[in-house]
C-alpha cells in the first residue's frame, strides 16, 4: 500500500450459533485450516488492517476454539458477554471498536465468516476498485447477483446505529443505491456460503475451478526435510492425489526425494493417486517406515 492509499479494515461477524449446520461451521477445515482462520488470512493478505472478528461468547461451546483460531490467524477479536442476536449487532460492536482509534479506517470490508471460497486475489480486486473511489460502496457481482464481501466508506459505518431495530446493513446499502459500484466476477465464489450440511456437500462435490491453496501436514523425515510441520501448496482445481505429489516436487524441492514414494493421507485415510481431493479435506504426508525386522 502506498502512503496515499486510503486505509481499509475488515469486519467479520462470527458469533452465530451454526444451528442449521448442526456443528460449528467456522471450525470446519478447508485445506487443513479452520474456515474462520482462512477468511482472516485472506483479508490480511489482501491488505485489510485490522481484521476485526466478532466471536461467540467465551462460554459458548464453540467460543474458545473460534476465538483462538481467529487470534492465531492475526485478527483483532471482540468477545461479547452474550451472543449478538443479529449480524447487525455484531457489526455495530466492531464499528464501535474501530471508532476508538485515533485514525479510523477510510472504509471497511463487511465479510461473512462462512465464506469458504474467499481468497486474497478476490479481496484485493475489490480493494483496488474501492481505492479508485473510496467515497463509494463496492459490491461484487456474478451473473447479475450481488455477493460478499462488500466495502462501505467509514461515513456510512457511523449510520448503522441509526437504522431502525428491524433493519440490517443491507437497508443502508439500499438507501445509498446510487452510490454502489458493482464489480463483475467470473466466478461464483462471491455467492458461496455455508449454512447447512447440504451446502457443505455441494461445495465438496463441486470443487471450484481455478487455483486453491492446500495445507499438508508433515511427519518424520518429511518434517525434517522441509524444516516445518506443514507446507502450503497451490493446486489447479479439480485436483487429485497425483496432482498434489507433482505440486510438492515443484513447489517444495526439499521434499522431492521422497514425494514420489510417500503415502498421502486424505482425512486420515491413505488415498490412491487417482483419488480426488475435495475441498475441506485434511492432507498429510506419511513417509515410509525405515528399518527391517529381525
Amino acid at each position: 500500500m502506498s502512503p496515499i492509499d486510503p486505509t481499509i479494515a475488515a469486519i467479520v461477524p462470527a458469533a452465530g450459533a451454526s444451528l442449521r449446520m448442526g456443528r460449528p461451521k467456522l471450525l470446519l477445515e478447508f485445506g487443513g485450516r479452520p474456515l474462520i482462520a482462512r477468511v482472516v488470512e485472506a483479508l490480511l493478505a489482501a491488505g485489510a488492517q485490522p481484521v476485526v472478528v466478532v466471536a461467540p461468547p467465551e462460554d459458548a461451546p464453540e467460543g474458545p476454539a473460534i476465538i483462538q483460531a481467529a487470534v492465531d490467524a492475526g485478527a483483532d477479536v471482540i468477545v461479547p458477554e452474550s451472543r449478538p442476536a443479529t449480524m447487525r449487532e455484531s457489526v455495530e460492536l466492531a464499528v464501535v471498536e474501530l471508532g476508538w482509534s485515533e485514525d479510523p479506517p477510510a472504509g471497511f470490508l463487511l465479510t461473512p465468516a462462512d465464506s469458504p471460497r474467499l481468497d486474497a486475489s478476490l479481496v484485493g480486486r475489490l480493494i483496488a476498485a474501492w481505492r479508485e473511489r473510496p467515497d463509494r460502496i463496492v459490491a461484487p457481482t456474478f451473473d447479475g447477483r450481488r455477493g460478499h464481501p462488500i466495502i462501505l466508506p467509514w461515513r456510512l459505518a457511523l449510520e448503522i446505529a441509526d437504522l431502525s431495530p428491524d433493519e440490517g446493513v443491507n437497508a443502508l446499502v439500499a438507501e445509498y443505491a446510487s452510490e454502489v459500484d458493482e464489480i463483475a466476477f467470473e466466478s461464483d465464489a462471491i455467492l458461496v456460503d455455508l449454512d447447512t450440511p447440504e451446502d457443505l456437500r455441494r461445495l465438496e462435490d463441486s470443487p471450484a475451478a481455478g487455483t486453491t491453496t492446500r495445507t499438508v501436514r508433515l511427519f518424520a523425515i518429511a518434517r525434517q526435510l522441509a524444516g516445518s510441520g506443514e507446507v502450503v501448496v497451490s493446486l489447479d482445481e479439480p485436483a487429485t492425489v497425483a496432482d498434489l505429489r507433482r505440486a510438492l516436487v515443484e513447489q517444495h524441492p526439499a521434499l522431492g526425494a521422497i514425494a514420489e514414494r510417500v503415502r498421502i493421507a486424505v482425512d486420515d485415510e491413505y488415498a490412491d493417486d487417482a483419488a480426488a481431493l475435495r475441498l475441506g479435506v485434511s492432507l498429510a504426508l506419511i513417509p515410509p517406515v525405515s528399518g527391517g525386522g529381525g
